[in-house]
């Protein structure tokens, strides 16, 4: 059920303890400073999580806990505007041509991608995903992890990899399938927590990142993921806070799991609700999550 492993980074097993959340360690490797949780689920109990309910979840589990998303499908709007923006830099630094989005979840991105003159393809580990895809969009899903299903060489021009490489086995493994996958100076996006920020480092066990432990396997630091791209052959060319669209309601709410005391932001966030500014569309950038662009290098 549960499994040990070395640091994927260095391979050491030389570890320190950061926390523990509901009975699982997370770690710091000593010799790279990678983060990360050992022992962990096995990979087949890992991928059973990504079912129906984990699009459509109350967000919380034991009152911290946190698994999957509270309504995923109900907040397309606002994904579309994120991914939206984030497209725009991928465009920056990438030849429009073939894109494959790595745990393309339900599709909100691919869509966007294809209606912007993208040539894509997505892949992942839900069923229920795909089955979503493949009706809704008729688009190029693929069901299964990356590095099995096996791609041709060098025939994407940008792979996006965002909210995923915090949940794979193997970081290390999967940022080589896409090397491999990807052509000749192509783009790796990736959008992954940032244990190294401000926010982590003040809230320890209280950050959501840390409490998604029964999905989030690794943690990544500015420092472990720059190292860990060019151990598997890439450059990095932009590293930044990744903002995110949200309802005003919904961003309140969720502000009283960041506080030890939760009266003012309960009341804050009814408050909003009953002045009707619930709906209310803001960008935020809490500073938790990173922004990685990088080019394979030859």
């Amino acid at each position: 059920m549960l499994e040990r492993v070395h640091c994927n980074l260095c391979g050491a097993d030389d570890t320190m303890p950061v926390t523990e959340i509901d009975g699982f360690h997370i770690v710091r490797c000593r010799q790279c400073g990678l983060i990360y949780v050992n022992p962990r689920y096995q990979k087949e109990l890992l991928q059973q999580i990504y079912t129906e309910t984990y699009y459509e979840h109350d967000g919380l589990k034991n009152g911290l806990e946190f698994f999957g998303y509270e309504d995923y499908l109900a907040d397309e709007e606002n994904i579309r505007i994120t991914f939206a923006k984030r497209l725009k830099t991928v465009e920056r630094y990438a030849n429009k041509g073939r894109l494959l989005d790595v745990g393309c979840a339900t599709g909100f991105f691919l869509d966007l991608a294809r209606r912007k003159g993208w040539k894509v393809v997505g892949t992942e580990v839900s069923r229920f995903s795909v089955h979503y895809v493949q009706e809704r969009f008729d688009l190029d899903v693929r069901l299964g992890a990356l590095r099995g299903l096996m791609f041709d060489a060098e025939t994407f021009d940008a792979v996006t990899m965002w909210d995923v490489i915090e949940h794979v086995i193997d970081p290390v493994g999967e940022l080589q399938e896409v090397r491999r996958i990807l052509r000749e100076g192509g783009l790796l996006s990736i959008i992954t927590p940032d244990a190294g920020s401000l926010v982590a480092r003040l809230l320890g066990d209280r950050w959501e990142e840390f409490r998604r432990v029964r999905e989030h396997i690794y943690f990544f630091s500015r420092h472990t993921m720059t190292e860990m791209l060019r151990k598997t052959g890439f450059e990095v060319l932009r590293i930044e806070s990744a903002d995110k669209v949200f309802y005003l309601g919904p961003a309140m709410h969720r502000l009283k799991y960041y506080t030890w005391n939760g009266i003012v932001t309960n009341a804050a966030a009814r408050l909003v609700y009953k002045l009707g500014l619930d709906r209310i569309r803001i960008n935020i950038n809490p500073f938790t999550k990173m922004a990685v662009y990088a080019r394979k290098q030859g």
